[in-house]
């Protein structure tokens, strides 16, 4: 089978959008051919039967230089493939049904969000199927939606090792440096924590991407010194996927305070290298043990919640408890595992 694929990027070492190389180089190991049309190519793939077409946004394309190089990369692609796997973006579908039509092209596409906008509703009709992690992460109700978990690397995300002291608990913010991703009730919910007496620090793993949250960043940083725990706090900036291991190596919990939707892979993640999760995404509650599941969910913007949900994971010393970190492994190896993932997105382009 030959595979053109539809993204945003292709950048192994890109924080967020890194991981789905992988993706790509895992579908190559059973096809024998995938084209990645990418808006933005800044790496080189490591698998002879990988071939890149950039839309041109790295070489300062603007949006007109774009828009041809999308149709300039799909025509050259569209006739050798066998199907299209549109990755996370409505408006790749809407562009590219008109040539599919043509060529007889069969469109599928991945999405995991938090909301049903209309341009992903108008792009499910020209769609075979829709691939997602979670029903919560495709809100469009439709019989094409394949709910079949995520796709985590669960050989490079593994469990440390549990039988070193620790001094002082490391927490873990990860996500773009953006209102939604919940920053700065994380700040606070930890300095409130620290001030009651728990060794804490702060990593906050994520850069700006969008000129107009600087000032949200400014704000982060004026609360960590107002709060008096700047120097418990590390703003580590971009982080490489491929690096992510190291940090959850070096951490005991992780706190993901975003709305209810997509399930955020970096949760998944960190289960698979046994840290502790706390989200306020409660999509999860379907995800975490049901016996325990409440434990690690907390309302949505709740500073209260959060601080009595985190204070619970410390006092019971959750994070050293080895048979839980290895049940929240067990759930992403069966139900979020890449290569179970991509067998089943081939079998479901099969049939």
């Amino acid at each position: 089978m030959k595979l053109l694929v539809i993204t945003q990027k292709y950048n192994i070492n890109d924080s967020n959008l890194g991981a789905f190389v992988g993706w790509w180089e895992k579908l190559a190991e059973r096809m024998e051919k995938v084209y990645v049309l990418a808006l933005e190519k800044r790496s080189e793939p490591i698998r002879s039967n990988i071939e890149v077409i950039s839309m041109g946004k790295e070489k300062g394309a603007g949006f007109f230089g774009k828009f041809f190089g999308f149709y300039r990369g799909l025509l050259k692609t569209i006739g050798k493939a066998d199907a299209i796997l549109v990755h996370m973006i409505p408006k790749y579908v809407i562009l590219t049904v008109p040539i599919a039509l043509i060529f007889r092209k069969p469109i599928y596409m991945w999405y995991t969000g938090v909301a049903a906008q209309k341009q992903l509703k108008f792009s499910v009709l020209f769609c075979r199927k829709v691939f997602t992690a979670h029903d919560a992460a495709m809100r469009v109700n439709t019989p094409k939606r394949v709910v079949m978990g995520h796709g985590i690397d669960v050989s490079k995300f593994s469990i440390f090792n549990f039988q070193f002291p620790i001094s002082e608990i490391t927490i873990l913010s990860v996500g773009r440096i953006t209102p939604s991703k919940g920053h700065d009730l994380i700040i606070k919910a930890v300095a409130d924590l620290i001030k009651s007496g728990y060794k804490l620090r702060l990593k906050i793993i994520g850069d700006v991407v969008q000129s107009h949250h600087y000032k949200y960043f400014e704000f982060l940083k004026t609360s960590a010194n107002n709060l008096g725990i700047e120097k418990q706090i590390e703003f580590c900036g971009s982080v490489r996927h491929d690096e992510m291991p190291n940090y959850f190596k070096d951490a005991q919990v992780l706190i993901n305070a975003v709305p209810f939707g997509g399930l955020d892979k970096v949760v998944l993640e960190a289960m698979a290298s046994g840290i502790v999760p706390l989200t306020s995404n409660n999509a999860f509650l379907s995800v975490f043990p049901k016996d325990i599941a409440s434990q690690f969910v907390f309302k949505e913007n709740n500073l209260e919640d959060l601080k009595n949900k985190l204070k619970n994971i410390l006092d019971k010393k959750l994070y050293l408890d080895e048979t839980l970190a290895n049940q929240l492994r067990d759930i992403v190896v069966k139900n979020h595992n890449i290569d179970n993932l991509i067998n089943r997105i081939i079998n479901e382009m099969s049939q």
